[in-house]
């Protein structure tokens, strides 16, 4: 069961801290009545012995919360029943406890009866529509009965502010009437609020499945139709080639010529077709996360390198490979690894021109391990390094440097660092090269006791 899944279960966790706070702040505010405002006409013992209640009330709370709610075998219906119930409580003893405080405290004429609007708007936010009025109604039915008693003399009045008005009939009546209708006005005001919420919530995790689909159906039918055009134009080229070799000697100059571009842009087309059955590959996070195995990573990038020298000699391109002592292993998928590296390794002998240089850097740094990948190439326009690791984008100078490409290097790149649980990023000016940067976590093995 994913915290997603479960993200109301951690709602009422501030509750229960803040609940701690609220004991302080009583205890404070008892002290600074008696010390500093020399308020004698309250019950201060009562008052110390509710704070005492609340305190390990919530501890009792804490304790059911962690040791019932959060049983990882238990239903979400079931959960989410016990939450509710939990929390229907809580609201209802702090209410209770409230009103008891409130009595000994000066009853209607304390200000903090403003603390009863925190436990309805509470009650809004965490319960249904019905149970927030219905929290509501409970606490219009305690303050309206301690008002009454207190003013009928049925139970004592502990005087904090204006002795004698609590008895009168006008304060009585004001006093309930004010404070029920806006009980009942803040619950309709919030419960509208988060039916709005909920409801936009709804949408968007709609639209987060919508989205989810149609990448899934994208990246069918990427592979799908990369499968498909694979094996006629692998064919065409073996054709071409074989004739080539069969009838070249009759063939003009000219229509040699021709020809033999064919099998060069059959191989772009190819590597095209290859792109997005890897990029359709990569996409899948989950199928690729399942091969992860605890890898050597210098291994995986000198391997690399040495696929890509003729690559280099070709363009007389100097490629440097430095590394710092004691690079750690790496949890991975060793096919795209060699992926990423590759990519960035091509990209920097394609886009460096005669003579140039590519430097490729393995080191560590704060347990991560760190690939670098700098070249003396053409560099990347400044308004075109925020969409360099989008799909299919090219940048301007790049095109006209070269016209293979397709734009989806750097988009796996990326998908399979944050597969890995690392970051990529690049500084590169025109003109003046290219710095590819890639943390990844390094492994680290469990510690046995």
């Amino acid at each position: 069961m994913s915290a997603t899944e479960l993200g109301w279960l951690w709602r009422p966790k501030w509750f229960l801290i803040t609940r701690f706070l609220a004991v302080l702040g009583v205890m404070a505010a008892l002290i600074v009545s008696y010390t500093i405002f020399d308020i004698r006409s309250i019950a201060y013992k009562p008052l110390i012995s509710l704070a005492a209640v609340l305190l390990l009330s919530n501890l009792a709370y804490v304790g059911y919360y962690t040791s019932n709610l959060l049983k990882p075998s238990a239903k979400p219906k079931v959960l989410e029943r016990r939450l509710t119930w939990f929390t229907t409580f809580q609201i209802n003893a702090d209410l209770v406890i409230l009103t008891c405080m409130l009595h000994f405290a000066g009853g209607a004429t304390n200000p903090f009866i403003l603390f009863f609007f925190f436990h309805t708007i509470l009650s809004s936010i965490l319960l249904s529509m019905r149970m927030a009025y219905f929290e509501a109604t409970v606490a219009v039915v305690l303050f309206s009965g301690m008002t009454l008693l207190e003013g009928l003399g049925i139970i004592a009045h502990y005087d904090l502010f204006c002795p004698g008005y609590h008895s009168t009939s006008l304060f009585i009546i004001g006093m309930i009437f004010a404070v029920s209708s806006a009980l009942y006005l803040a619950v309709y005001m919030a419960t509208s609020i988060m039916e709005r919420l909920r409801g936009h919530q709804a949408d968007l995790v709609l639209a987060l499945e919508e989205q989810r689909r149609l990448e899934e159906e994208k990246s069918r039918f990427l592979d799908v139709v990369a499968h498909d055009l694979k094996s006629p134009i692998a064919a065409i080229e073996t054709m071409v080639t074989s004739a080539i070799a069969v009838h070249g000697g009759n063939m003009t100059p000219e229509v040699r010529g021709i020809i033999e571009r064919i099998p060069k842009r059959t191989q772009d087309l190819i590597h095209f077709i290859q792109d997005l059955l890897e990029f359709s590959r990569i996409s899948k996070v989950e199928d690729a996360a399942t091969t992860f195995r605890q890898l050597n990573f210098l291994p995986i990038v000198t391997t690399t390198v040495e696929m890509y020298m003729g690559n280099a000699i070709e363009k007389n391109i100097e490629v440097s490979v430095l590394s710092t002592p004691g690079i750690p292993a790496i949890m991975g998928n060793k096919d795209n690894l060699e992926r990423m590296t590759a990519n960035l390794l091509s990209n920097a002998i394609r886009y460096t021109g005669e003579g140039g240089s590519v430097t490729i850097r393995v080191s560590v740094e704060n347990d991560d391990i760190v690939l670098t990948v700098a070249d003396t190439g053409i560099g990347i326009p400044e308004h075109a390094l925020p969409s360099i690791f989008n799909d299919f984008f090219r940048a301007d100078n790049a095109k006209k440097f070269t016209s293979t490409g397709t734009g989806l290097g750097m988009s796996i790149t990326k998908a399979i660092v944050e597969q890995h649980g690392g970051t990529i990023s690049v500084k590169s000016h025109e003109g003046e090269g290219s710095i590819f940067t890639v943390h990844l976590p390094s492994y680290k093995a469990p510690q046995h006791r």
